[in-house]
């Protein structure tokens, strides 16, 4: 009952998402935040999420390993970082069969994973969605990173796509960009979006 969807180039990710929730089924537009800015270590991490609406609320406490160095594997670094969301997560209950009851999206450094039960998954491609939202929201991505669009503007039109294609996703969308940091410690400002 989400749409999260997002594009990493490398250098910059860049992720949007619907804002809706439900209540006893009982659509709350603009009620939800389903991406958050995470510390790790120096650096930020974007986080997409699908699934228990408590991990909004977990997630911020959890203690991120420290982002790789250069040279270090950002896939080593990735499974740590599932591991210590799934914990989190284990730790408050937000469980389904004993395993993390949602999915999420990882954008760092301008690459993206999807976290699962402790397990990172790279997408190479740079694109990624989940949620009940993920098809319309890839393939309309797609559609507009091959028109040559803005990534900014290619995620979140992918996004109010789904909203209009799903009928658990719904407007406001919130857009968050993180850009890499200058590997001289000199961060580069990260633009961040909120609602459009």
């Amino acid at each position: 009952m989400t749409t999260v969807v997002a594009y990493g180039d490398g250098k910059t990710v860049w992720m949007a998402a619907d804002t809706a929730t439900n209540v006893y089924e009982r659509p709350i537009v603009g009620g939800a935040t389903k991406i958050l800015r995470l510390d790790a270590g120096d650096d930020e991490v974007l986080l997409g999420m699908a699934g228990a609406g408590g991990l909004a609320s977990v997630l911020p406490s959890a203690s991120l390993p420290m982002s790789p160095e250069d040279g270090e594997s950002p896939q080593g670094w990735a499974n740590a970082v599932a591991l210590t969301l799934t914990q989190a997560a284990v730790e408050h209950g937000l469980v389904e069969d004993g395993k993390l009851d949602g999915i999420m999206l990882l954008g760092w450094n301008g690459l993206l994973w999807t976290i699962t039960h402790a397990m990172a998954i790279p997408h190479p491609d740079g694109c990624a969605a989940l949620g009940s939202g993920e098809g319309p929201a890839i393939g309309a991505l797609d559609a507009f990173l091959l028109r040559g669009e803005d990534p900014a503007v290619a995620v979140r039109l992918a996004a109010e796509i789904a909203c209009r294609r799903d009928r658990y996703s719904m407007p406001p969308v919130q857009v968050e960009i993180l850009s890499r940091s200058d590997p001289y410690g000199d961060a580069s400002t990260p633009e961040g979006g909120r609602a459009a």
